[in-house]
């Protein structure tokens, strides 16, 4: 039997903080040792950092706990006094400011140089037009219609009298057609005074070209003519009528893809006819073209 004896590390103190340790208790074996040494700095690196000091709570309000919410749709309830308070004054600021969005001026600026374009545009249009057509009449030149009349004819009826007349107009260009626009500007006359009046059609005539178209003039309401009812009743004798045929034409000159400006001719016509009753046959005619 081995004998237990009192064994203590040389290098190592007992700690002051345990009391109850004596020496009677720091007897082991020879086999096993057990020292109660200081902690050695290399050992004081393994240990854990001391856990940090608890933090003050107040005891007068105590620590809420808020529940966890996740993403999702949710109603958010206001006061009715904030709802339907007064806006503030900023917001008169924010709508100034809109109204005064430059922006808006952009937009506003931006339709007025359109319209400004546009109109200088339709301008520059007219002014081309003018000066093709003027460049038109002055480079070609071209030559006035000829008009002359080839029957004359009254048709007596009891509800109005209708003058027929038949004339032929020739084209003198030989490059440029002319295109007659519809007028109403026709009339005759007997002695300076207007006895008939109609109108006439519209037709296309090619260059060095003759065409002839007829005229349907309703006589004014009243009784003929004194001299007109004479040479009609007179059939032993035939009484000769000279009449003046006035007409406003408006027309076009027409060269290929091009056209001049509207060109109004004034043709004025003395036609003297043997007599109003059948058979009537032309004795004279001399018509003149002029440009107006």
């Amino acid at each position: 039997m081995h004998s237990l004896t009192p064994f203590s590390c040389p290098h190592a103190k007992l700690r002051p903080s345990l009391p109850f340790l004596t020496n009677s208790h720091i007897l082991a074996p020879p086999l096993l040792l057990l020292c109660l040494l200081p902690t050695a700095p290399h050992m004081e690196e393994r240990l854990p950092p001391p856990p940090p000091p608890p933090q003050p709570c107040a005891t007068n309000s105590p620590q809420l706990q808020l529940p966890y919410i996740g993403p999702g749709t949710y109603v958010v309830q206001v006061p009715k006094d904030q709802v339907y308070r007064i806006p503030p004054p900023e917001n008169a600021q924010i709508a100034e400011r809109y109204r005064n969005y430059p922006g808006r001026e952009k937009k506003r600026s931006c339709c007025c140089w359109c319209c400004v374009c546009l109109v200088v545009f339709i301008a520059i249009l007219i002014i081309i037009g003018t000066l093709i057509g003027a460049l038109f009449s002055i480079v070609l030149n071209p030559k006035n219609p000829r008009f002359s009349v080839q029957r004359f004819q009254l048709k007596n009826s009891s509800t109005q009298p209708l003058y027929n007349i038949t004339l032929k107009v020739n084209n003198p260009n030989s490059k440029v057609g002319i295109n007659y626009k519809q007028g109403e500007d026709v009339s005759l006359s007997l002695k300076q005074n207007e006895i008939a009046s109609g109108t006439y059609p519209s037709f296309y005539q090619s260059h060095d070209n003759s065409k002839e178209f007829r005229l349907a003039l309703k006589a004014s309401k009243g009784d003929l003519p004194m001299q007109v009812d004479k040479s009609m009743m007179n059939k032993k004798k035939k009484v000769n009528v000279t009449f003046t045929l006035t007409i406003k034409i408006h027309a076009q000159m027409k060269m290929g893809s091009l056209r001049s400006g509207t060109i109004t001719y004034e043709v004025t016509c003395q036609v003297k006819v043997d007599t109003l009753a059948k058979n009537t046959r032309v004795l004279s005619q001399q018509c003149e073209t002029k440009r107006i």
